[in-house]
């Protein structure tokens, strides 16, 4: 073969193997992210570009910044001398920030003899951080709404623009009309996005019932299972679900008695605090989602939430999960020293499904002006019990037929190293797997 000969079919090689690279498509993967998190644009104590560098110097993959009713886009200025927050954290994220990025970069003003700094926006500041396949951004806001006391926070996800508190007659009615406000803008926009209900058991602004009937035809029946906030009572008290009980009322009454559709749990750190540390702080990086999708993109990523294609984390990592008609089947990531124990949680066709009330305590009563939840509303133990659990790092639940869902709660015996609560163990949570027919 002559040289020229060889020349032209080393290109068409070359060209050939480019196309094919190019034409591939990747495997899915699992990628860490947080939905949950707060800067200096509403009342979190660092700036944003710090927040995103810590995410990012702890292998998480995507972000959502979620402010209160503002998103990271046009001119604000944040008070470094104001007397209302606590002065000594503010100067340290202040001296942090000039340290990493300079005075070029950190631009300040004086007003009326007080220190301000202009607050940078995601369009300004993302490029210091994103890389493809590496760490993205998606926008976000938490969406602040109340109905008389009662505090009712919602996180939008993968918005295309700001979303206002839309009010409502109820405490449910709010809620269901800040879904439908995100809809409404995906469906106008064209762009996926979802919304999630924050916090359920802040003080105690939301019961399973406000929630358990909101219209998720459009993919949006989202909650917050877990929320690493020091004061959010994850684990409810003696007359207050925990939020993790919530998650199974109100897939057992959906899917078992309202005909809904199956509403997901998330998991969230949910911080606000980057200069303290510790037990009683609201510090990153106590609780996760892990999601499943081919290509990390904000569309993508928002997409398969939406589906369900994520588990949440507090420490646990699956090294892989299938969830089928047939059932489901995990492996544990071990580490070393470290125990697992695998409880498949669900709830049973016939179980008893019916609300039983009584009288709340006169105390209660005093801890609200509007008297909505005057009531105890409590469920048979047969709503998302335990129908069968393991040792080890795999576990397999094959589905009878008789269940309503099912879903995985992974325990093991490492303690989290910065707990929501003292005594936490790093744990993991599978979405539920809605049962429609018996197994074959």
């Amino acid at each position: 073969m002559n040289a020229a000969k060889f020349k032209a079919l080393a290109v068409a090689m070359l060209l050939a193997g480019s196309h094919h690279a190019l034409s591939a498509e990747p495997a899915a993967r699992w990628w860490k992210g947080n939905t949950h998190t707060h800067t200096w644009w509403s009342d979190g104590d660092t700036p944003p570009e710090l927040v995103a560098k810590w995410y990012k110097e702890h292998d998480y993959q995507f972000l959502v910044l979620t402010d209160h009713n503002i998103m990271q886009a046009g001119t604000e200025w944040y008070p470094i001398d104001d007397t209302r927050r606590s002065v000594t954290q503010i100067q340290q994220a202040y001296d942090e920030y000039v340290r990493t990025y300079g005075t070029n970069w950190v631009e300040t003003r004086t007003v009326a003899g007080n220190r301000e700094v202009k607050l940078k926006t995601l369009d300004e500041f993302r490029a210091l951080f994103e890389e493809a396949g590496s760490f993205i951004f998606i926008k976000g806001e938490e969406i602040t709404d109340s109905f008389h006391t009662h505090s009712i926070h919602m996180n939008g996800v993968n918005l295309a623009e700001f979303s206002a508190p839309a009010g409502g007659s109820s405490v449910a009615n709010t809620i269901q009309r800040n879904v439908d406000a995100v809809v409404a803008q995906g469906e106008r926009t064209g762009q996926p996005m979802f919304i999630h209900l924050n916090h359920p058991n802040f003080q105690y602004a939301e019961t399973a019932e406000d929630f358990m009937q909101v219209d998720s035809a459009a993919g949006d029946g989202f909650f917050e299972m877990y929320n690493g906030h020091s004061g959010v009572n994850n684990y409810g008290d003696a007359l207050h679900e925990s939020s993790e009980r919530m998650w199974d009322i109100v897939l057992a009454k959906r899917l078992g008695e309202l005909n809904l559709e199956v509403f997901y749990g998330l998991a969230v750190d949910d911080a606000h605090e980057y200069t303290v540390w510790g037990l009683g702080e609201v510090n990153p990086g106590r609780g996760w989602l892990m999601v499943k999708s081919q290509w990390l993109t904000p569309n993508k990523i928002t997409e398969a939430i939406k589906r369900g294609d994520f588990y949440n984390s507090t420490g646990v990592t699956l090294r892989s999960l299938e969830i089928s008609d047939a059932g489901i089947t995990l492996d544990i990531e071990a580490q070393a020293g470290v125990e697992y124990r695998v409880e498949f949680v669900g709830t049973l066709k016939d179980a008893d499904l019916t609300p039983k009330t009584a009288p709340a305590p006169e105390h209660m009563h005093a801890e609200t002006t509007d008297h909505l939840h005057d009531t105890i509303t409590s469920y048979s133990a047969d709503v998302g019990r335990v129908l069968s659990e393991s040792s080890g790092t795999h576990a397999e639940y094959k589905v009878r037929g008789d269940e309503l869902y099912v879903r995985a709660r992974i325990i093991s015996t490492k303690l989290h190293p910065n707990p929501f609560a003292a005594g936490d163990v790093e744990m993991a949570w599978t979405q539920p797997l809605v049962v429609k027919q018996a197994a074959k």
